[in-house]
């Protein structure tokens, strides 16, 4: 019974680190696909995003995002949401 447990959590585990990288490719080309700026830190675990005010750090693994205005969030798709599209953004 135990090692059944323990198969599980380990497999659960290989899930989510699964989940995680996939999330680092796709948000990456999500956020290329929408012309937004952003540099690379830490093999794509961390993405160091331009945005309209200011820079924002984005974990594509976890999603966790923080401006450096002080707004915070998750996702991807609500980090674009905030940052508006390139041809909105003021120059």
């Amino acid at each position: 019974m135990t090692s059944d447990i323990g198969e599980m959590f380990n497999a659960l585990k290989k899930k989510r680190q699964a989940k995680r990288a996939d999330n680092r490719e796709n948000s990456a080309e999500y956020l290329s696909e929408r012309g937004i700026i952003f540099v690379a830190k830490n093999n794509g675990a961390h993405l160091i995003v331009e945005g309209a005010e200011c820079f924002i750090d984005f974990w594509p693994g976890t999603g966790k995002w923080h401006s450096r205005c002080g707004k915070k969030g998750f996702g991807v798709r609500n980090l674009v949401a905030f940052i508006g599209t390139p041809s909105k953004r003021p120059n």
